[in-house]
C-alpha cells in the first residue's frame, strides 16, 4: 500500500498547488470528472477538506484573538475589541459565526461522496480510509453547527454552492443527530483502528467513535429534554463511550490510555506531546507543525510582562480558580477543607499549578508578580484578574529564543471519554454505581487527586462530574458547551466576574481580596446562537431560534 506523508496544515497549499483547474475558486464551474478520475487529483482533494478544521486557541476577535473561553467564566480577554467581550454583555449577531465554513466543509465532503464511484482507488482499503474519514468529517462539521444554533437543515444529499438560491428549512435537531449518527456508523464501519505513525492526524475508527459519544451526550442533556424524549438517551450515551474505552488494536491491546504514571506531570505532557512520543491519551488533534514564541497562538495566550514578553491576552477569573478542590479533595467552600483565603494557592489540586499561572508561582525561571503594581501587573489593563495561563504553553518557548515546539489543539482525548462515561451512567441511575466512581476516579488520581466520597447521591455525583469537566478540561472549548447543554448559564455565566486583588506589604506578605471586575449578562436564550441577519438575509425559509427575533 502506497504510504501518504501529509501534513494537514499544509494541506490548503499542497492542494491549490496542483493544475490550474484546481486554482479556480470554488464557485466557478470546476470540471468535476476531471478531478475525480485522475487517483491523485481526487485524493487532494479529499485531503483539502481537513483544512475546515479550526483550532480553538484564537478564534474570537481581529487583533490578537482570544480563544472561546473568555467568553466562559473560565478567562477574561483584557482586549475590548475581542469579540469574546461582545459575547459577555449578550451581543451574539454573527460572533463565533462558523455555518459558512462548516458547511463549505460539508459540500466538500458531498461532492467527494458523490464522485466514490468514478475514482480510481488504487484498492478497497483506501477506498475505505477515504469514504470513512469524509463521513466523518461531515458529521464533524455538522456538529460544530447544530451545538451553535439547534436544528439546521440538512444537505447530506445536496451540493449547494455560493451562488445558489438557498430556501431550506431548518430540520429538527434529533433529525440532525440522527444523520451525523448515520455518518458515524458508516465511518466506523470502514476506517481502520490504527495507522502509521507519519500518517498522523488522519482519522481513525476511535476518532469517529468518540465523536459519536460526544453527540449522545449533548443529545440526552437537559437542552434537549422536549427533543429528546427516547428513554434509553442515557443508556446510548454511556454505551458510546464503552466502546471508545474498550477499542483494542490487531494485539488486543487498547488503543487509548491515560498519560499516568509520574503524577501530574503526565496532565502537562498531553498537551505537549504527540502520539509518536507517546501520547497515549490523545484521540484527536489538529496536526500542526512546531510553532515558536511569535505564532500568536503562543504569544497571545503567553503571559505579560519583564520576562515573560506576551500578551497575557486569557487571564482566567478568580470565578474559575474557585473550582479547584483542595489537594485533600474537599472543595474550598467546605469549612473543614483548610482553605485559607490568605493563602489561597496552597494544597491545591496538582492541575492548577499545571494550568494557572498566580501571584509567586515560577515560570520559565521568572516568578510572577501578580500583585498591584508589580512588575507582571503595573495595572489592571495589563492583567486582568491576577492570572495568567500556564495550560498549553511549552515552557521553552521564550520570547528571546528561536525555539520551536509543537502545540496541540486536541478535538478529543481520553479523559472527556471517561467522563461522558460517568456523566451518562449516573444520569442513567438514581444512585451512582461503583463503575461511575471508577471512571471519574481515573481521571482524578492521575494528578495525584484522592478517591470522591463514598455514597453519594446521584445530584452530588451530578455536582462533582461536572466539577472534574470544568477542572480536566479546561480551556479546551468543553465548557461553553457544557454550561449550555446543561442549561447552567444563568448560574455560571450570568452575574459578577471576579479578579484577585492583590496588595503587598510592607513586610513582603500579601493581602488577597476578591474584587468584581466585571457583571455580564447570560439569559436562557443564549443556550443557542440567534442565526445571524446576514444568514436570514439568504434564507427566507430559516426560522430564528426562541427569543431572537428582534435580535
Amino acid at each position: 500500500m502506497r504510504t501518504y506523508k501529509i501534513f494537514f496544515c499544509l494541506l490548503a497549499i499542497f492542494f491549490y498547488g496542483c493544475d490550474d483547474y484546481l486554482d479556480r475558486a470554488p464557485d466557478l464551474n470546476l470540471d468535476e470528472n476531471k478531478i475525480f478520475s485522475n487517483y491523485e487529483t481526487a485524493y487532494k482533494f479529499q485531503a483539502d477538506i481537513y483544512t475546515n478544521l479550526q483550532k480553538g486557541f484564537n478564534v474570537l476577535g481581529s487583533f490578537d484573538p482570544a480563544p472561546i473561553a473568555c467568553a466562559t467564566d473560565e478567562a477574561e480577554s483584557r482586549f475590548g475589541w475581542n469579540t469574546s467581550n461582545l459575547f459577555n454583555v449578550g451581543s451574539y449577531d454573527d460572533v463565533d459565526n462558523r455555518i459558512s465554513r462548516n458547511y463549505e466543509g460539508i459540500r466538500k465532503a458531498n461532492i467527494f461522496l458523490s464522485k466514490k464511484d468514478i475514482i480510481p482507488f488504487p484498492n478497497q482499503e483506501m477506498k475505505d480510509r477515504l469514504m470513512g474519514e469524509t463521513f466523518f468529517l461531515r458529521a464533524f462539521f455538522f456538529h460544530e453547527i447544530i451545538k451553535r444554533y439547534g436544528g439546521m437543515p440538512i444537505l447530506n444529499d445536496k451540493i449547494l454552492y455560493p451562488n445558489d438560491k438557498l430556501e431550506l428549512s431548518r430540520n429538527s435537531y434529533m433529525e440532525c443527530v440522527a444523520a451525523i449518527l448515520d455518518d458515524l456508523k458508516n465511518a466506523i464501519g470502514l476506517l481502520p483502528v490504527t495507522i502509521n505513525e507519519n500518517e498522523q492526524g488522519r482519522v481513525t475508527r476511535g476518532v469517529a467513535m468518540a465523536l459519536k459519544s460526544r453527540v449522545l451526550l449533548y443529545a440526552a442533556s437537559p437542552l434537549w429534554d422536549k427533543e429528546n424524549t427516547n428513554p434509553d438517551k442515557w443508556k446510548l450515551a454511556y454505551e458510546a463511550a464503552t466502546a471508545v474505552l474498550n477499542l483494542k488494536d490487531e494485539n488486543g491491546s487498547p488503543v487509548y490510555r491515560l498519560l499516568r504514571g509520574n503524577g501530574v506531570s503526565d496532565y502537562e505532557k498531553v498537551f505537549l506531546l504527540r502520539p509518536d512520543e507517546g501520547n497515549t491519551e490523545v484521540i484527536f488533534w489538529y496536526n500542526n507543525v512546531p510553532v515558536g514564541f511569535s505564532s500568536s497562538e503562543i504569544r497571545v495566550w503567553a503571559p505579560s510582562g519583564e520576562g515573560f514578553g506576551g500578551i497575557g491576552a486569557v487571564a482566567p477569573t478568580q470565578n474559575f480558580v474557585d473550582l479547584y478542590e483542595m489537594s485533600n479533595g474537599k472543595p474550598i467552600t467546605d469549612g473543614t477543607s483548610g482553605y485559607d483565603s490568605q493563602d489561597p494557592y496552597k494544597d491545591r489540586d496538582p492541575r492548577f499549578y499545571k494550568t494557572i499561572i498566580y501571584n509567586g508561582s515560577v515560570w520559565q525561571g521568572v516568578t510572577a508578580e501578580l500583585y498591584m503594581g508589580g512588575k507582571h501587573r503595573l495595572s489592571k489593563e495589563r492583567c486582568r484578574t491576577g492570572y495568567y495561563v500556564r495550560k498549553y504553553l511549552p515552557e521553552s518557548l521564550t520570547e528571546k529564543s528561536s525555539n520551536k515546539a509543537y502545540h496541540n489543539w486536541i478535538y478529543f482525548r481520553l479523559a472527556e471519554i471517561y467522563l461522558n462515561y460517568a456523566e451518562a451512567l449516573n444520569e442513567s441511575m438514581q444512585k451512582p454505581s461503583s463503575d461511575v466512581y471508577d471512571a471519574v476516579e481515573a481521571v482524578r488520581t492521575r494528578s495525584g487527586m484522592p478517591l470522591l466520597p463514598r455514597n453519594l447521591s446521584q445530584a452530588e455525583m451530578r455536582q462533582r462530574i461536572k466539577n472534574e469537566r470544568a477542572v480536566e478540561l479546561a480551556f479546551e472549548e468543553h465548557r461553553w458547551w457544557d454550561i449550555r447543554r446543561w442549561k447552567d448559564g444563568e448560574k455560571c455565566f450570568n452575574g459578577p466576574m471576579y479578579e484577585m486583588e492583590i496588595t503587598k506589604n510592607s513586610d513582603n506578605s500579601y493581602t488577597y481580596n476578591k474584587v468584581v471586575f466585571e457583571e455580564r449578562i447570560f439569559t436562557d436564550k443564549m443556550n443557542l446562537y440567534p442565526i445571524p441577519k446576514s444568514e436570514m438575509d439568504k434564507n427566507a425559509l430559516y426560522q430564528q431560534n426562541p427569543g431572537w427575533n428582534n435580535y
